[in-house]
């Protein structure tokens, strides 16, 4: 059985905490074991933000490595390959531009020698051994979105649902079909905001698109149910389905498990088969996990939670 855990961004502080809360014990080597053989299932974004990115790669991949756990790609992982990436036409394949620099800047800087840029080099080649998405007996695993039809495009196109330096090329070409499913499974699914209405993401950005809850059906929700952002003038108002680019759902029973949103507040299930674990250890949050046994109707009790700084 596994033990899920969501984004970690360099908190490796909390992640030690929160695994020896899941009974997992370093072995001689450091790496973090369960005595009785469960595994961990990371759901991605172990860089960027915090304040131990090195040592968090270090026990993630040291457990990934030592089978005692697996993972999924995140995004902050996808947008360093192409941060790092040179386009054949000029520049990188994620432009140098400040908003993107400063979203790396926590990495770049515990990387910042020669020495331990060689070794940030390895990482880089790790990253591409990270599945997208990973479909196991019983459970789903995914960054952002488990949408079946993008999932479906990616495996015919990556047989062993992992990134190649040539895939990476075309999925960062603006309008290509291997970006859209990049962009929905590791970002999500997002829609233009109605009339003029806009709002500021947790890095100051002004945004006129919204991520959407994927997971809940738009034809039975209001706004603040189916924004992942608050609209204080929309809160109230059903969703005009008609507007949608895309008004499908995760309606399978098959229990899915994902991180990414940088939810607040207390830990919770989504749906009986859908659960978000990115409570926004990087901003103050928890760093919260799932103990799952094989259910197929996800349960509150399976939440395991670890307060930043606590």
């Amino acid at each position: 059985m596994y033990d899920l855990i969501g984004d970690i961004h360099g908190h490796a502080a909390e992640l030690r905490q929160l695994l020896e809360q899941l009974d997992y014990i370093p072995d001689a080597a450091g790496v973090y074991r369960h005595a009785g053989g469960r595994q961990v299932i990371f759901v991605g974004d172990f860089i960027d933000r915090g304040p131990a990115i090195r040592e968090t790669l270090q026990l993630v991949r040291g457990m990934v490595d030592g089978g005692a756990a697996l993972a999924v790609m995140g995004n902050h992982e996808y947008n360093a390959l192409a941060f790092w990436t040179f386009d054949p036409t000029g520049g990188h394949l994620r432009p140098h531009k400040p908003v993107h620099i400063i979203q790396h800047l926590e990495t770049i800087k515990e990387f910042r020698s020669k020495e331990l840029f060689a070794e940030w080099q390895d990482y880089l080649a790790w990253f591409y051994t990270l599945p997208l998405f990973l479909e196991l007996p019983g459970l789903r695993v995914v960054h952002a979105c488990w949408d079946a039809r993008y999932i479906t495009r990616l495996r015919a196109w990556l047989p062993d649902d992992r990134l190649t330096p040539e895939f990476l090329l075309r999925a960062s070409r603006k309008g290509s079909a291997e970006m859209d499913a990049v962009e929905i499974t590791l970002k999500g699914h997002e829609t233009d905001l109605p009339g003029d209405h806009h709002f500021f993401d947790k890095d100051g950005h002004r945004r006129t698109k919204m991520r959407t809850a994927w997971w809940r059906d738009p034809a039975a929700a209001t706004y603040n149910d189916y924004f992942l952002e608050p609209i204080e003038a929309l809160a109230g108002q059903p969703v005009d389905v008609a507007a949608l680019p895309n008004a499908s759902y995760y309606q399978d029973e098959t229990p899915v498990f994902f991180g990414h949103y940088w939810l607040k507040g207390e830990p919770r299930l989504l749906t009986p088969h859908s659960v978000c674990l990115d409570y926004s250890v990087a901003r103050g949050g928890e760093l919260v996990g799932y103990r799952w046994h094989g259910e197929q109707t996800l349960t509150p009790t399976g939440l395991v939670r670890v307060v930043n700084g606590h």
